[in-house]
C-alpha cells in the first residue's frame, strides 16, 4: 500500500505530481462544461479547481512546481504566438494599429489603477501586481511579474501568486456579466447579427476563395 500513499500524498514523488495535475486538468474542463444561465466558465475553471485542492493541502515539490509553470507558461505563449502570428502584421492595414493604441491603453489604465490602490489600501505593490494579472485574466503577466521580483530580489513572494488567484475568478466572472448587461442594455440580438454576418459574406462572393483538391488518378 505504499506506493498508493505516495500515489496520493506524497508531494516529491513524480507519479503524485502527475496524478495531482491530470486530476486538476480534468476535473477542471469536465465542470468548465456546466452552464449556469446559459454561460459556462470552459478551462477558467481548471483554476478554479487547483485552488479547491490546493486548499485541501494538495502540494507538490516547490522545483518542480516552478518547472511546470515556467514550461506552461512557454507553451501558453507559443501557442498564441502561433495562431495570431499569420495575421498580425496584415491586421495593421485593417485598424491594427487603432486596436494596439487602445490595448496599450487599457494596459496603462491598469497600472494606474494599481498604483492609486497601492497608496491608497496600503497593499504591498507585489500583490497587487498580482491582482492586477488576475483582474486582466493576464497570465503572461503573472509569470513575467514573478520572473521579475526574483531577478530583482533574488527570491520569490508568494503573495503575486496569491493576489491573482483571487482576482482571477473575479476577473473572468466580471467580464461575462458586464457582456450580458450590456446585450440587454443595448438589445443585442444574436439572430440579427448572425444574418448582418452572412450578409457581410456574400458581399465577398466575387473574391477568390483557396479550394482543397485531391487527384486520384
Amino acid at each position: 500500500m505504499d506506493w498508493l500513499q505516495s500515489l496520493l500524498w506524497d508531494p516529491s514523488s513524480v507519479a503524485h505530481i502527475v496524478f495531482l495535475y491530470a486530476f486538476v486538468v480534468a476535473a477542471g474542463v469536465y465542470l468548465g462544461k456546466i452552464k449556469i444561465f446559459g454561460v459556462s466558465l470552459g478551462v477558467t475553471f481548471v483554476l478554479f479547481a487547483g485552488i479547491l485542492m490546493g486548499h485541501f493541502g494538495f502540494t507538490a515539490d516547490t522545483h518542480i512546481l516552478h518547472f511546470i509553470r515556467e514550461f506552461g507558461l512557454i507553451l501558453f505563449v507559443f501557442c498564441i504566438g502561433l495562431q495570431v502570428g499569420p495575421s498580425f502584421f496584415s491586421s495593421f492595414k485593417k485598424g491594427g494599429i487603432t486596436l494596439n493604441m487602445l490595448a496599450c491603453g487599457i494596459v496603462l489604465l491598469g497600472v494606474a489603477t494599481t498604483i492609486i490602490l497601492h497608496f491608497v489600501t496600503g497593499v504591498p505593490m507585489a500583490t497587487m501586481v498580482g491582482i492586477l494579472s488576475g483582474a486582466v485574466t493576464n497570465t503572461p503577466g503573472l509569470g513575467a511579474a514573478q520572473q521579475a521580483y526574483n531577478d530583482v530580489f533574488g527570491t520569490t513572494d508568494n503573495t503575486i501568486a496569491l493576489g491573482y488567484a483571487v482576482a482571477y475568478p473575479l476577473g473572468v466572472v466580471g467580464i461575462i456579466l458586464s457582456l450580458i448587461v450590456i446585450r440587454y442594455v443595448f438589445r443585442v440580438s444574436f439572430e440579427k447579427e448572425d444574418e448582418a454576418l452572412k450578409k457581410k459574406k456574400k458581399k465577398n462572393t466575387n473574391e477568390a476563395k483557396p479550394i482543397s483538391l485531391m487527384v486520384k488518378n
